[in-house]
């Protein structure tokens, strides 16, 4: 199952990146822009990072409406700093939004912690961490719950340095 997981996975990115417009991609910057997206992709962080510790993946509510997606890193490399080069892809209509983070991460965080947290999330289903596909590239998978009014859901992402972080907003 998550072999058949990880090939739609990949066929679907591959895809993607194949149709992909420059008017499709996003600068995930180091401050919020309230620029949110219902498809395409966000792109930033370094790649001088070249291995990182993910400590966690938290979420919460904002007070404006946004549902908060927090991955703490902890680089392991030269740029102690910065975040590790990531990409995150909103599809909605695919019912998903896929974070590749390339670099050697990894994984320091309690799964059932995670779990319990995206439990109480009106907008994300699912967490899947995936294995690894190769060396130097960790994809995480945020599955999201049907719509119930038709509303299509929008994200924006961006990053902070010291503490290093990526995070995306879900409106």
């Amino acid at each position: 199952m998550k072999t058949i997981l990880l090939v739609s996975i990949f066929l679907s990115l591959t895809q993607a990146w194949g149709s992909i417009s420059p008017a499709s991609r996003h600068e995930a910057s180091t401050v919020k822009t309230s620029r949110y997206i219902d498809s395409g992709f966000f792109a930033g962080g370094k790649s001088t990072v070249t291995s990182a510790k993910l400590s966690d993946i938290r979420r919460a509510n904002s007070q404006e409406g946004y549902e908060r997606v927090v991955l703490d890193l902890k680089p392991l490399s030269d740029d102690m700093k910065s975040v590790p080069y990531f990409q995150v892809n909103m599809s909605g209509e695919e019912g998903r939004i896929v974070l590749s983070i390339w670099s050697d991460i990894q994984y320091d965080f309690e799964a059932a912690k995670v779990r319990k947290a995206f439990g109480k999330s009106k907008n994300i289903k699912r967490v899947n961490v995936l294995p690894r596909i190769e060396d130097g590239l960790t994809m995480i998978e945020f599955v999201l719950q049907p719509s119930k009014d038709g509303k299509k859901l929008k994200l924006e992402a961006f990053h902070l340095e010291n503490p290093a972080r990526i995070i995306l907003d879900i409106l």
